[in-house]
């Protein structure tokens, strides 16, 4: 009695092999929190691409063995499975694995404005912190003024001007520690780049949602977020030595009264 030939791989399961393998690699990568330029970019890049070729070759694999029938085969069950676990891997909301996770800046900073201040944005939640996906906001949070009106920015920190732009003020408090502020009122801004400033020093204001966040470096879209904690304010009606504000709390700067 005759034995049917066993069916091997075929051309494209050695493609969704090496395609896995890749998947693979890049959760090991991010997973050891390397950090700097290269990570972020594949955080950025690598989970778009792949999931991409995931689903096209996944497409392909199956309209290769629907012309080829039986359509499941021992040969095609694990390269198609495989296939979809990469492609569902590359679509998990996971969180930006910082290099600096747990590693609070040594800055003692106070709240960047004055008076009272709703926190929009903030905290560990995912639902509460859009910005836990972008690796240079990882940390960051955003403020609105609760009482109507603009929000008097200040500078939460002694600190010398490394940039500004229309609408934004970057401020350098320690080595490769930047500070970003976004949201400011055109025009509200009279710093230079290279002024130094006091903490607790007018820096501008904010009509609307004021965005603040530290990371390692001054360029956009390579730069690392790094956490930091504010010292000295209130939250909630109670007094917080130290902290990251969270959303829905109101928080006022108590140095700033």
């Amino acid at each position: 009695m005759s034995v049917p030939p066993r069916m091997g791989f075929e051309p494209w399961a050695w493609f969704a092999f090496a395609l896995v393998g890749l998947t693979l690699g890049l959760l090991l990568f991010l997973g050891c929190r390397t950090g700097g330029p290269t990570a972020v970019l594949v955080y950025r890049q690598g989970p778009l691409w792949l999931g991409l070729a995931s689903a096209v070759l996944m497409t392909g694999g199956l309209l290769w063995s629907a012309r080829r029938r039986p359509l499941l085969q021992r040969g095609r069950v694990w390269p198609l499975g495989l296939l979809g676990g990469s492609l569902w891997v590359c679509s998990l909301p996971i969180a930006y694995p910082s290099s600096h996770e747990g590693k609070f800046s040594a800055t003692h900073f106070s709240l960047p404005f004055a008076g009272p201040a709703r926190v929009l944005v903030g905290g560990e939640e995912r639902m509460k912190n859009r910005f836990l996906f972008d690796p240079s906001r990882r940390f960051g949070s955003v403020f609105a003024a609760e009482a109507g009106g603009p929000l008097t920015v200040l500078a939460p920190a002694a600190a010398r001007v490394a940039a500004r732009a229309e609408g934004e003020l970057v401020l350098c408090v320690a080595e490769a520690e930047y500070l970003f502020f976004e949201g400011l009122e055109p025009g509200s801004c009279a710093l230079e780049p290279g002024a130094e400033v006091s903490r607790g020093q007018v820096l501008a204001s904010a009509a609307g949602p004021l965005t603040v966040f530290l990371q390692d470096g001054l360029e956009r879209g390579r730069a690392e977020g790094v956490p930091m904690r504010y010292f000295g304010y209130r939250s909630d009606g109670r007094v917080a030595d130290s902290g990251v504000p969270i959303p829905p709390q109101v928080v006022v700067n108590l140095a700033a009264r």
